[in-house]
């Protein structure tokens, strides 16, 4: 019996010397959880239960240690850090594993994979980046152009000068954008049509001079016109345009814009519809001697329209919401609007909570997708299958979905990857501990070899 208790003791021995092997060979591996050799100790049925001698040793289990590693910076976008509770779930043809080593790159196909091929799993996003938490998919970056997107409103705060005084009447009494006697101010914002051609939209603003006949007090009127390319183009709402005497033949009328004696915005000027231009570029063909172009807008005499032709397709709304009429010197306190040019994707980012981010040439981005993240009861249960995955067990219960930095899941770190939580100074002290073991399990057997040869020769 004595030998099946030393024999005991070296298998155990030997057990705690691979897991321990294991885990240091495995210090440097990304998203490793080391493992914990556990034994029970051993002992012959017993009737009475007293004076029972144990008979040895055995391997309960190989316990893994999920304890939070490292946090390691590689400023790869796709490099992804789980910092807290969680696992990545992967897509192996039709099989979920799980994974906390979030190094991530796309494939030929453009799906975001590991770096031993399953798919990263996560929510899709539809066309204009609203993440579906209910359409469970392969996330996906397709190196593809972003399609432009025409302007449809542009939001523009500014204050106008209370104290500015209106240009005088008898000697400018028409507006013309070329001479800047005829307006007070102007601003400019660029829009986009829908091939994604950027325009110029000028604001000019004058303001109203009252007429002492029939007006008495401030007047606080002020009119606004705009001009696209260097056009001037009339508005969609002609209720907050007028005809003034600024624009005696009416071909571009003025929009209306008026404030209160507080200086705030009448709510009836604040938003006007602009539908009656076509978007046209010119072609630079007529030139002087000196090379200057010719022509207005320095082009060509007439617009070449670059097939855009249908102006309803370019309306859009002017919203000057929040302007203001104070005694302080004109600007521009913000300027917003929604159209872009075409771009190609440069790179991706992906946030705390695991949205997934495309960048490109034109600044703009669109959400993809969103990492889903799983968690289990006991994760100590997962079954281990090799390249730093686990697959789901009876022991581990079934994964609870979530996204990062919601409940119990914590966040992602981009640009980083979770180092292995082994400590190596700990593991070579259970090293040396498990080496003791095995000596002295060793000198047992030696011992009751030399007793049975004793009992041998006494026989003999």
């Amino acid at each position: 019996m004595s030998f099946n208790t030393g024999l005991s003791g070296l298998r155990a021995a030997t057990s705690d010397l691979n897991v321990t092997g294991n885990n240091i060979a495995n210090a440097g591996t990304i998203g490793f959880k080391q493992s914990r050799a556990e034994f029970g100790d051993v002992y012959a049925a017993s009737l009475t239960g007293s004076g029972a001698v144990g008979s040895g040793v055995l391997l309960q289990q190989v316990a893994q240690q999920f304890t939070q590693g490292n946090i390691s910076l590689t400023e790869r976008d796709l490099d992804v850090a789980i910092n807290g509770r969680g696992f990545f779930i992967l897509n192996n043809g039709g099989e979920r594993t799980y994974t906390r080593a979030g190094v991530f790159g796309v494939d030929k196909d453009g799906y975001v994979v590991s770096n031993t091929g399953g798919r990263l799993v996560g929510y899709a996003a539809n066309a204009v980046g609203q993440v579906d938490l209910g359409n469970e998919v392969d996330l996906r970056i397709e190196a593809f152009n972003l399609q432009p997107n025409k302007t449809s409103r542009t939001r523009v705060g500014f204050n106008l000068d209370a104290a500015a005084a209106a240009p005088d009447g008898a000697l400018y009494p028409t507006f013309d954008p070329t001479d800047q006697n005829t307006f007070n101010f102007a601003s400019s914002v660029t829009i986009y049509d829908s091939e994604g051609i950027p325009h110029i939209a000028t604001m000019y603003f004058r303001k109203d001079e009252p007429d002492p006949a029939i007006e008495t007090g401030v007047n606080n009127d002020w009119f606004m016109w705009l001009a696209i390319d260097g056009a001037l183009v009339n508005g969609g709402n002609p209720a907050n345009t007028t005809a003034s005497p600024l624009d005696p033949n009416g071909d571009n009328s003025a929009f209306l814009v008026r404030f209160d004696e507080n200086g705030r915005l009448d709510a009836g000027t604040n938003r006007f519809v602009i539908d009656d231009w076509v978007p046209a570029r010119q072609i630079q063909s007529n030139f002087g001697s000196n090379a200057e172009p010719l022509g207005p807008l320095g082009g060509a005499a007439t617009p070449t329209y670059n097939g855009v032709v249908d102006d309803d397709t370019s309306d859009f709304v002017l919203d000057i919401s929040g302007s203001t009429q104070f005694g302080d010197d004109f600007n521009v306190e913000s300027v917003n609007q929604d159209g872009f040019a075409p771009g190609q994707l440069v790179g991706t980012d992906i946030s705390e909570n695991g949205v997934l981010f495309a960048r490109y040439t034109n600044g703009q981005s669109q959400i993809l997708g969103q990492i889903i993240l799983a968690d289990f009861q006991n994760p100590q249960g997962l079954t281990p299958i090799g390249n730093t995955q686990w697959a789901e067990s009876f022991e581990s219960g079934q994964p609870t979905r979530g996204l990062a930095t919601a409940g119990v899941f914590g966040s992602l770190q981009a640009g980083a990857l979770e180092d292995s939580n082994v400590d190596i100074s700990e593991e070579l002290v259970s090293l040396i501990i498990a080496q003791r073991n095995f000596q002295a399990n060793a000198k047992t057997i030696e011992t009751n070899n030399a007793i049975t040869q004793t009992v041998i020769n006494i026989r003999s």
